[in-house]
């Protein structure tokens, strides 16, 4: 690691209740950010490898990879190894890996005697720009994400740039679709900088990840600050998601790919009610460079679960998981509407009047 990255500034989000530090340095250090001798940590079978040496092996509790971790099974298991281990309030629980591992080590922090201390070290661009950052921990529920789930922020989370430099081009790409997603919020700077660094190949320049890494923190460390408990603004963080979330419990496809699929789907709606032909058109032409599903359809055919459903059959299943979404009230769900790069907003649309649209659109 160049000492440049060593020296980057912290970034702080604050919290209600306390704040959390973003630190920007080798994983090498975590030990000066957590007591080797009264830490637990959250790893995969990939992620485990990350695990400096100072921790004790014997105190590294392993979860299954992706989604797969985030459920209620995967969660008493974890409770069961913190309770063996004799784990109290003056521990310390990391999560080491991806959005799924912070998502269960964070919630299972959160609750586990009414609150440990607690960590995240993200190992993937996903959770660099996106999971680990702002205090929203949870796991799904019946088919449905992140249903059960709390707003307490992390201690630390601790972004080590080097774990990606062995993260294949598909998961990079998946990651990016959450910078995207910022880029459309905050505006035109900050996506050119997505944009320069996605060849027309669709190659993704890693060494250009740097500042769309910090870029995509700083905005969301801005927002969650403002709006912990996401009663306001913070409710543009979930453009794409909603119709996202639908098809990837249909798909099972990764995140990243529904939620490319979902602000698709979004900026066509958008342009339905006036909104920017011309910059839809660069969002999804963006997407499609990084390889990534543009329509529905197109996931539909890309998931081995969904390819031989009808489209018909698979708009009914896309458009009954979304009544499951956090953001419904009675009738209605907060969608974000992307008019503009830059102009989003946030509306009441009949789930019913959703349903319809994902029925038809491509």
């Amino acid at each position: 690691m160049s000492a440049r990255q060593l020296a980057e500034p912290d970034i702080v989000v604050s919290g209600r209740d306390a704040d959390s530090l973003i630190r920007f340095g080798s994983m090498g250090s975590l030990h000066s950010l957590a007591d080797p001798s009264r830490t637990v940590i959250v790893a995969d079978s990939l992620t485990e490898r990350f695990v400096p040496r100072e921790f004790s092996r014997d105190r590294v509790v392993i979860v299954e990879r992706g989604e797969a971790a985030k459920t209620m099974q995967s969660l008493d298991s974890l409770y069961g190894r913190l309770l063996d281990l004799g784990v109290s309030r003056d521990w310390t629980l990391v999560g080491i890996g991806g959005g799924s591992v912070s998502d269960l080590s964070g919630f299972a922090a959160s609750t586990w005697m009414r609150g440990l201390d607690f960590g995240f070290v993200p190992t993937t661009l996903l959770a660099m720009v996106d999971a680990s950052v702002g205090g929203k921990n949870g796991i799904d529920y019946q088919g449905y994400k992140n249903l059960v789930g709390t707003f307490t922020q992390p201690r630390f989370v601790l972004v080590d740039r080097t774990a990606l430099a062995e993260l294949p081009e598909p998961d990079l790409a998946g990651g990016l679709v959450e910078a995207i997603k910022h880029g459309i919020i905050e505006g035109d700077d900050h996506l050119r900088l997505i944009e320069r660094a996605v060849a027309r190949s669709g190659g993704i320049d890693r060494g250009a990840l740097g500042p769309i890494i910090r870029r995509s923190i700083e905005l969301k460390a801005r927002v969650a600050s403002a709006d912990e408990r996401e009663t306001g603004e913070r409710r543009r963080l979930n453009l794409g998601h909603t119709i996202g979330h639908g098809v990837e419990a249909v798909t099972g496809l990764s995140h990243g790919a529904c939620v490319a699929a979902g602000i698709a789907a979004a900026h066509r709606l958008a342009v339905e009610r006036g909104g920017s032909q011309a910059d839809a058109d660069r969002v999804t032409g963006l997407l499609d460079r990084l390889g990534l599903p543009t329509s529905l359809e197109a996931a539909r055919r890309d998931s081995g679960e969904t390819s031989e459903l009808s489209p018909s059959i698979y708009r009914d299943a896309v458009a009954d998981a979304m009544a499951g979404d956090k953001k419904r009230l009675g009738a209605d769900v907060l969608f974000v509407t992307p008019m503009a790069i830059g102009d989003t907003r946030i509306e009441p649309i009949r789930l019913d009047s959703l349903g319809e649209f994902v029925r038809r659109t491509p």
